[in-house]
């Protein structure tokens, strides 16, 4: 194939890709063939059979994100038709509008009613590893964290273009990931349906019939869709409570709970532009008593180490802690203290919903965590469910590292 690299695996490295894994790390590789500034890379085993064909990466730790695998296929998503012989597929336009139209398929499935605001592309999920797009009305968010990706971006931007006709394409560059792959990670990039010079801030959407602003250029894409079917969940649990949202970047725990019922909500928020955002998400949405909420501006640990009130339920979604596994020991002692602190300040029979979005953070040692942080708290804890992304977040079978987001809905049966 013109223009693509050929990465040879060391003996018995093999393993993974033929269980369906779509990633190749750099200790994998015995040697490469090629162009190093290729944007596709053909994998081939030691004893010289092609495995598939991906997104190479020099500067990264994962060298290859597979795109077919090899049986012609790519692993844990399925079929693609733009497969040629030997399992290598032609990622063009046509590849591209073929897996785009599978994940707009799935979205027209599982997205709920009343909503504008969700994830079109889930990277490995989708058969598009490198690759997250969210919606938010009229405007697309895209963040790309491949290097071989970024060369084919024009192709992936028609193609998306071509499935969402008159929205506005954005590309969010400060992924951390980004700077890794030796990409550019600051500022946005208008890709279509705005002036060059005319990066939008924020676009308005609506989720479950609620009235919300992406802050486009904020965190993440602008808005963490991935909580959604979580913010139901507090709805359901809300009636007559009183309710403390932890990390509540723009109150959308919040807002479900008091339309839930929530007898009150109290939002404790460190950065001042976000109580900005969630004080006008409160504002554009009138049917919803704003009276009964509260913004308190501060850091969360030191908030809740001076807060003595308790309350019927707690939700705590802080950012990620752990980007690397070597940070996970650390982070995983940050997790224990705040939900000791966050059971503490629960009344007996009340209900805590606790996340983890940190990839070094596995859900085994979470659980863990939250027994450690009930033992040092004085409590007995139930665990109710587990909890995960919603569905427009979809994680290849193949691939627990898309499994990110974790979770328990717990309660606080009595102390002692």
């Amino acid at each position: 194939m013109s223009g693509t690299l050929t990465v040879h695996l060391k003996r018995g490295r093999e393993e993974p890709i033929l269980a369906g894994h779509p990633w190749v790390f750099s200790g994998a590789v015995e040697r490469t063939e090629g162009d190093q500034g290729a944007a596709l890379a053909r994998v081939v085993g030691s004893d010289g059979r092609m495995l598939g064909t991906g997104l190479w990466s020099p500067r990264s730790q994962i060298r290859v994100r597979l795109l077919s695998g090899p049986t012609g296929r790519h692993a844990g998503y399925g079929p693609t038709a733009e497969e040629t012989e030997g399992g290598v597929a032609s990622v063009d336009r046509a590849f591209f509008a073929a897996r785009l139209a599978e994940a707009v398929r799935l979205r027209a499935a599982v997205v709920p009613a009343e909503t504008s605001g969700y994830r079109v592309v889930n990277a490995e999920g989708d058969g598009l590893p490198g690759w997250a797009v969210d919606r938010f009305g009229d405007v697309l968010v895209s963040q790309i964290s491949a290097a071989g990706l970024e060369a084919l971006r024009d192709e992936a931007y028609a193609a998306l273009t071509q499935a969402f006709p008159g929205c506005a394409v954005l590309q969010s560059n400060h992924v951390p990931a980004r700077r890794a792959e030796g990409l550019k990670s600051e500022g946005d990039e208008v890709i279509a349906g705005a002036a060059p010079g005319e990066v939008p801030t924020e676009a308005p959407f609506s989720e479950s019939g609620l009235a919300f602003r992406a802050e486009l250029g904020g965190q993440k894409t602008g808005f963490y869709c991935d909580q959604r079917d979580n913010r139901r969940l507090a709805e359901t649990l809300a009636g007559e409570r009183s309710v403390l949202d932890l990390f509540a970047h723009a109150g959308a725990f919040g807002l479900y709970a008091l339309r839930g019922g929530a007898r009150r909500v109290v939002h404790v928020e460190s950065s001042p532009r976000l109580l900005e955002l969630g004080q006008a998400a409160y504002a554009d949405n009138p049917g919803l008593d704003a009276s009964r909420t509260e913004w308190v501006r501060a850091n969360v640990f030191e908030d809740l180490r001076q807060r003595q009130e308790r309350y019927d339920m707690v939700i705590c979604d802080p950012p990620p802690m752990a980007r690397k596994q070597q940070e996970a020991q650390r982070a995983a002692r940050a997790y224990k203290d705040l939900n000791r602190l966050a059971l503490s300040r629960l009344e007996a029979g009340g209900h805590l919903l606790t996340f983890s979005c940190s990839g070094a953070v596995d859900g085994k040692l979470f659980r863990q965590i939250l027994f450690a942080a009930a033992g040092e708290a004085g409590v007995r804890v139930r665990l109710l469910r587990p909890l995960a992304a919603a569905a427009d977040h979809p994680i290849a079978i193949t691939h627990p590292q898309g499994e990110y987001l974790k979770g328990w809905w717990c309660e606080v049966a009595g102390r002692g």
